[in-house]
């Protein structure tokens, strides 16, 4: 029995060396599954966010304290564009602050776990946000908290150095909070406060000592932000304890469970440092053992409650890169994978796909409708989301300019409103302001091949009209060059705006018919189906709108259907529509739905007649 004892001690000690690879083996884990989960994230994100170098640009931040750590967020967001690489430099800091605080505050095994945690925390700030990348007014915010704590974790090293130098634990801590505030915000207190925790329970300090040096710290703790607040006009006073930290707030609400992740970060920090050299002497390794078990146990639940997980946001993510790169087969294929209910916004790239493609009028009815709201604890709004790409396509070019410009004031610049403003002004001529953001887009490190690209339509606007991507746009340019309002509700607009249309541009006008079907409206319909029948001569009526046609005219009689020569297989399709309406007598209209979607779930019938209540946003 001893003998046996004596074995489970031995292979305790053969696993312990695990304690002393945590900060690496551990936070490369979590960097594969950001990579693999969330890559499409990731180089969004690098879309929405812009590094230009120089002082000019440095300057918009450094107007506010902790500027400094929102500018490197931005310069190292951008490496987001091929995500392993950002994600490697993710995994790097990482473990670069797990060895520094476990150095820091000279924990061995029962705490050596515990700056793990921060980590942890820092990858839940990231993954958590789901929607709230696009309302996210902190510039840099999925780097700047862990540059911010690699940066505390650097002057806790530095301080712990100064142990047995008193004066210079006094001068560190005195230049640290001094001259940190203003280049990282509120995480130069945190580490002000962490310095406090520390020193007492620094070796051989005598109590005036450590007095001294907490009233020292608490006064740069409370004085720093308030004296440093003189030098920045555009920064409120609520705000000075919180700079260069997120806020989450959203047309006057503030949604705290985003701010979850840094309170575990503040929290680990304060308590590692009131622990700091504190190794309890524990004779049987395998209560650390559990004990190290339960806090990864509870990290991955933290971590798998936190992890935003939706598959519609994902596959938005995908489509938007798709159309981005004009792939409009590739959207059609996103949109039918899964068995969630669809959004609006797939909805709208799903038809506009199909009309690139000159498919709309046989297949827009053939893919399942939806309108599930985005998965969000706030309003969102399709037009920030996708609208600028959408209002672009559709020839709408003020609109997607000038959501790019509110939304450019409203949340900081980023690379994606450049493109679309530029792409914007070079279909409205205005090759001037296009070179400008152009120009811009040079000096990125990822983005200058797609500037130059665009730039050949300064010198030759000619080719525009060659072009697969602008011709069809400028197809769709509206006959009058006016700007309204469209009030905020992107999906009506279009739906107005072409449905009440009229044009003999063979393009255009077949969009004012599709819009005319979705309106569901017959009086539209009619002038804009006899319109394209007079554009098309001698060419096959696409299947939906002959559906619509001989719906209309068979329910109203209104207009002589009897010599249009619809296909049998529409005709019959409406008979048999009918009669299993009569089988279906009794039922709701929701049981219905079910009911008749596996028949005529690809018809117009079905659409017009059990598609209902789908509410845009």
């Amino acid at each position: 029995m001893e003998h046996k004892k004596l074995n489970l001690k031995e292979r305790i000690k053969q696993i312990a060396w695990i304690n002393s690879i945590y900060g690496l083996l551990l936070p490369i884990i979590m960097g594969v599954f950001l990579w693999t989960y969330e890559s499409e994230t990731l180089f969004r994100l690098q879309e929405l966010n812009l590094f230009v170098p120089g002082s000019t640009f440095y300057r918009t931040f450094s107007e506010y304290p902790g500027g400094t750590l929102s500018w490197l967020g931005c310069y190292f967001t951008q490496f987001f564009y091929y995500p392993a690489w950002g994600c490697a430099i993710l995994v790097a800091m990482w473990a670069a602050i797990f060895f520094l605080l476990r150095s820091s505050f000279k924990f061995k095994g029962l705490c050596n776990i515990l700056p793990l945690i921060i980590p942890v925390a820092l990858l839940a700030s990231i993954v958590q946000m789901g929607y709230f990348i696009f309302y996210i007014k902190l510039q840099g915010y999925f780097f700047s908290a862990t540059i911010g704590c690699l940066l505390v974790a650097l002057a806790l090293w530095i301080f712990s150095k100064t142990e047995k130098y008193p004066i210079a634990s006094f001068v560190w801590m005195i230049l640290w909070s001094t001259f940190g505030y203003s280049l990282i915000g509120a995480y130069a207190m945190l580490g002000t406060i962490c310095m406090m925790l520390m020193y007492w329970r620094f070796a051989d300090k005598t109590t005036t000592q450590r007095i001294v040096l907490n009233v020292v710290g608490l006064l740069l703790a409370i004085g720093v932000p308030i004296i440093t607040w003189n030098f920045y006009a555009q920064t409120n006073i609520s705000d000075i304890y919180t700079a260069a930290l997120p806020c989450f707030d959203m047309t006057g609400e503030v949604y705290e469970e985003y701010k979850i992740p840094f309170y575990v970060l503040i929290a680990t920090f304060i308590v590692s440092a009131a622990l700091y050299n504190f190794n309890p002497k524990i004779e049987r390794k395998i209560i650390i053992l559990l004990i190290h078990v339960g806090i990864l146990v509870g990290a991955f639940f933290f971590l798998k409650n936190t992890w935003y997980v939706n598959e519609n946001f994902q596959k938005e993510l995908k489509m938007s890169r798709a159309i981005e790169n004009l792939d409009w087969e590739e959207v059609l294929r996103i949109y039918i994978k899964g068995n969630e209910e669809p959004t609006r916004m797939m909805v709208m790239n799903k038809n506009l796909a199909l009309f690139r493609l000159g498919r709309a009028g046989n297949e827009m009815f053939q893919y399942r409708e939806g309108g599930a709201h985005p998965k969000a604890p706030f309003k969102v709004r399709l037009v920030q989301i996708g609208g600028k790409t959408l209002y672009y396509h559709y020839g709408q070019e003020n609109y997607c300019y000038r959501w790019c410009m509110e939304d450019g004031v409203t949340f900081g610049w980023k690379v994606e409103y450049l493109k679309y403003m530029a792409k914007a002004c070079l279909v409205n001529k205005d090759f001037k302001v296009a070179e400008k953001y152009l120009n811009i887009l040079k000096q990125t490190k990822f983005h200058k091949e797609w500037a130059e690209k665009y730039s050949e339509y300064l010198y030759n606007p000619q080719k525009m009209r060659e072009s697969g991507e602008f011709n069809p746009i400028i197809n769709l340019l509206p006959p009058k060059d006016e700007l309204a309002s469209d009030l905020s509700v992107i999906e009506m607009y279009l739906l107005t705006i072409f449905s009440h249309a009229t044009s003999d541009n063979p393009v255009y006008q077949e969009q004012t018919l599709l819009a005319a079907l979705q309106m569901k409206d017959i009086s539209l319909f009619w002038p804009r189906f006899f319109k394209y029948a007079e554009l098309h001569v001698g060419q096959h009526m696409p299947r939906h709108y002959q559906e619509a046609a001989y719906l209309y005219g068979t329910l109203e009689n209104k207009v002589n259907i009897s010599k249009m020569p619809f296909d049998p297989e529409v005709k019959d399709t409406y008979k048999r529509f009918t009669e299993f309406a009569e089988h279906c007598r009794g039922m709701s209209e929701a049981q219905m739905a079910v009911a008749f979607r596996p028949q005529f779930g690809n018809t117009f019938y079905y659409f017009y007649f059990l598609v209902n209540g789908l509410q845009t946003y």
